[in-house]
């Protein structure tokens, strides 16, 4: 007889976290989800609500981001406006002509994988986006790209979970993944131990000490992400709008540098992100970053000199070395399950992970192989670091 309180323990209430609890409840899983604070109160409620096709690379990072926006269509059946979709697309700004060039490729390797995208010339873009009077060479554009609410749709998710019979524990810090004989037993607590038999660590940025206690040693570390956010100008840009210097600075290693998207939010204010940096878990406004978001984002669009700032803010993105998430079992022990590492993209592949994790747990297909986000492919990494 199975005596474990729980089916299955999740670690972490972002939105990864909660749409991996909708799921396996959605399938009469008995689960828990248990966060040292609120659901929804870390990265994902931070960030600019981004779900993306158009700065993935082509191979498996973009099929998974392919079917994460689909999953977007469900959502905003399921959770409404308290999912905030706005389906407004985005343009990939290039600043000179090499990056123009560049691009005819990867557009061609993005439509033979079936993502809708065209390139644009300078009047044209400025046809779209009259804000755009900075210098450029044109744009590509993605019109499926969307925005949304990632704080409204976690916790709509974590709700619908409790209602299909999930248990929801909030302010409650887990100390360690409790193991026996290499299986997982649940979870340690100060509250006490609580029982399942399978275990999800997804708890972003913060997972990996959790992991390695378990045995898996994840080379996982946070990335800074700081935003600028400015005084409301209702309808000031219709798309979001990236620098395409963007998609290298979100695959560079490199500890410190900072990248420009522009954007208007949901409640009409405008949006500059987002720094890059490799900074432990420093989470304090550098005003020296802000200035340097906020420039780089002048020279696309000279408008937001002229905008005050009303805030600023940064969030840590949980980051693997290879670009792609660690989404599935480890071999560190039996019962140990791992979703993290999806650096900026958490919001987009977040409940698309969920989703594979949940069909995975319960022994369903999924419908993308698992095989290249395997939590263990880092081993032969780790050994060398040491």
């Amino acid at each position: 007889m199975n005596r474990s309180s729980f089916e299955v323990a999740i670690v972490g209430a972002g939105i990864v976290s909660c749409a991996t609890a909708y799921e396996l409840a959605l399938r009469g899983v008995r689960v828990c989800l248990v966060d040292r604070g609120e659901v929804s109160g870390g990265t994902t409620g931070l960030g600019e609500g981004n779900v993306l096709c158009c700065d993935k690379r082509p191979g498996v990072e973009l099929d998974l981001a392919r079917r994460g926006i689909a999953l977007f269509d469900d959502i905003d059946e399921l959770l409404g406006s308290q999912a905030g979709i706005r389906r407004k697309g985005a343009l990939v700004v290039h600043t000179d002509e090499a990056g123009r060039a560049a691009e005819v490729e990867r557009l061609d390797a993005m439509r033979a994988a079936e993502v809708e995208c065209e390139p644009l010339s300078a009047e044209d873009v400025r046809e779209l986006e009259p804000e755009l009077t900075g210098k450029l060479f044109g744009a590509s554009f993605f019109p499926r790209d969307l925005q949304c609410a990632p704080r409204g749709i976690a916790r709509g998710l974590a709700a619908e979970a409790a209602r299909l019979g999930a248990t929801v524990e909030t302010d409650c810090a887990v100390e360690a993944v409790a193991l026996r004989s290499g299986r997982v037993e649940g979870l340690v607590r100060a509250e006490g131990r609580l029982g399942a038999d399978q275990v999800v660590l997804a708890a972003g940025a913060w997972s990996a000490p959790l992991a390695r206690a378990a045995g898996l040693d994840l080379p996982l570390e946070p990335r800074k992400g700081q935003l600028v956010r400015l005084e409301r100008h209702p309808g000031f840009l219709r798309h979001k709008v990236i620098d395409g210097a963007y998609m290298a600075a979100v695959a560079s290693r490199s500890a410190g540098l900072a990248v420009a998207t522009v954007e208007s939010t949901l409640d009409g204010h405008v949006l500059v992100a987002s720094s890059r940096e490799r900074r432990g878990f420093d989470l304090a406004v550098d005003p020296v970053v802000s200035r340097a978001l906020l420039e780089q984002a002048a020279r696309l669009v000279p408008g937001v000199r002229m905008l005050r700032t009303d805030a600023a803010w940064a969030g840590l993105h949980p980051w693997l070395p290879d670009g792609l998430p660690a989404l599935g079992p480890s071999r560190a022990a039996d019962g140990l399950w791992v979703a993290t590492g999806h650096e900026g993209a958490g919001v987009a592949l977040g409940p698309i992970s969920g989703r594979l994790l949940a069909r995975a747990i319960r022994g369903e297909r999924p419908e993308l192989d698992l095989v290249p986000f395997d939590p263990d492919r880092f081993a032969a990494f780790v050994c060398a670091q040491h």
